[in-house]
This record gives C-alpha cells, structure tokens and sequence, in this order.
C-alpha cells in the first residue's frame, strides 16, 4: 500500500510540473536507473554495440544519450496518464505524413497502427483518440496498482483498451469490423505459441504474429507511428508512414519495416527491451 500511495504521489507531483522539467527530472532518473538495474543496462549496451546503427567511436554517447532518453520515457509517461486529455494534446507540436492518415481513413476499412517501442508512444493514442474511436491492445503491468493508474491514464477521449488475451483479441477484431482503428505494440516479444524467429537488426528474435494475421483477416490499412521526444521539452511530433500491406505478409517484413522506422531516430528506441532474449520456454 506504501508503494502504492507514494506512486500515485510521483505520478500527481509531475503532473504538476512542465514537460521541459520532467524531461531534465528524467535524464538523471534515467542515468540512476541503469546504474541500479545493471541487467537492464546490460541489454541495453549489448542491443546498441550490436545494432549496426552506431559507429564504434559512437558508441559510448550512444549508450549515455539512451539511458536519458529512456528515464525521460518512464517520467513522461507517468506526466501524461495523470494529465488531462487537453494538456496532453497541446504537448503535440507538428504532425508528419498527415497525408498518410488522410488516405487510410478515406480508404473507411479501418486502421492497424503499429506504434514499436520508439519515442513517446502513449501521446499518439491520445492525440488520435481525441477524434476518433481507437483500441489499444496492452499488457497488464506486474503490480496491480501500476495498471491501474496506466489503465486509467490512457483512456482518454475515445481510446479504448484491450488486455493482450482472448478477450482482447476479440475487442480489436470487432473494431476493426466497425472499420474503426486499433494499435499494437509489434515489437513486443510474443508469449508463447504466438511467434516465430525473425532477423531483427541481424539477430533473430522472437516475433508476434498477430499482425500479419490481422492483416491477413482484414482490409484494413497499415500505419507506423511513433511520438518523437523534442528536445528541451518542447513537446513531441507524430509521424505517420504508410505501409505496403505486401511488404507485412511476413514477420521478417514486419521486422524490416520497423527498423527502418527506428533509424530515423535510434537514440529514443527502447534499445533496454530484451527483444533478443532466449526463447528456450517459448
């Protein structure tokens, strides 16, 4: 119950403050995270030095540069599930590819949108669901209390929330039936049964294959999105990018489509997720 109430406390406290100081809160909250947690900062050095997307000299401000990037990532999502639906559009400066959103929704057979471990992607939810009816597919956090508040602080406007289950298969299928639009996490490591081996930045990884059955099952249009961190804590921009249904008939194309994505701005990619981790349970 302590931990409880105290992050509640944290979470009301940011909200109070500018998203240009949570950011530079996030920064030395990132660089004490990794000094604490040496598994995560494990991963996350292993991930980067093999990546291919940073030169060797590089590396090193590289690794420095995303452990500030992530502990922005915690902070600011906690800033944004206590804040309300206005404050947290207004934090939403420019939007890329709108052209791509334009055509997908004109097209009326719904919407997939596939939002990877980039950037700050709670704000493109909100800032779509501000107009429009979405579901998002989530995973429960470990500790009740964390879901709760994360629950509460994503439904806003017209999101909507589906448990990474059965269940929550369901909700996104019906709304993709309404033509409506749904977002998923597809560089979320599959639970078992519900993947398969693909190259990811040249290492295999185990990969969901919800989305290319969703595509396989829908007419439904395919959007990449991603919430790009500003810095001094000016806000964020979202990007859209259409993708070619051909080009995600496969998990390896689904893999190639996101690390091209990623390499329009590796320094904010979640490079501590374990996307490589064994598979001898899976």
């Amino acid at each position: 119950m302590i931990q409880k109430k105290l992050f509640h406390i944290l979470a009301f406290l940011l909200s109070k403050l500018s998203l240009r100081t949570v950011h530079i809160l996030g920064k030395y909250f990132g660089m004490l995270y990794f000094l604490l947690s040496q598994r995560d900062y494990r991963v996350l050095k292993e991930n980067i030095e093999n990546c291919g997307l940073f030169k060797k000299a590089n590396i090193p401000q590289a690794i420095k540069e995303n452990t500030q990037e992530l502990g922005k990532s915690i902070l600011e999502a906690l800033y944004i599930w206590s804040s309300s639906q206005g404050k947290a559009i207004s934090l939403v400066k420019e939007i890329h590819g709108k052209k791509f959103l334009d055509k997908a929704e004109k097209a009326g057979k719904g919407i997939i949108f596939l939002t990877p471990h980039l950037g700050c992607f709670e704000i493109t939810s909100i800032f779509y669901g501000a107009n429009n009816p979405i579901t998002i597919m989530y995973r429960k956090a470990r500790k009740k209390w964390v879901s709760d508040l994360m629950i509460k602080g994503r439904k806003k406007g017209l999101v909507n929330l589906a448990s990474a289950d059965s269940m929550g298969l369901r909700k996104i299928l019906t709304a993709l039936q309404r033509s409506e639009a749904i977002g998923i996490l597809p560089d979320q490591v599959a639970d078992k049964g519900q993947g398969e081996m693909a190259d990811f930045f040249g290492r295999p990884a185990y990969t969901m294959v919800l989305t290319n059955k969703l595509i396989k099952r829908t007419e439904a249009s395919i959007i990449m999105v991603y919430g790009e961190r500003l810095k001094d804590g000016r806000g964020f921009d979202i990007h859209f990018k259409l993708i070619n249904r051909k080009n995600m008939s496969t998990t390896l194309g689904l893999n190639k489509e996101l690390e091209l994505f990623i390499r329009k701005n590796p320094s904010q990619y979640y490079w501590s997720y374990d996307r490589f981790k064994k598979i001898k349970n899976k």
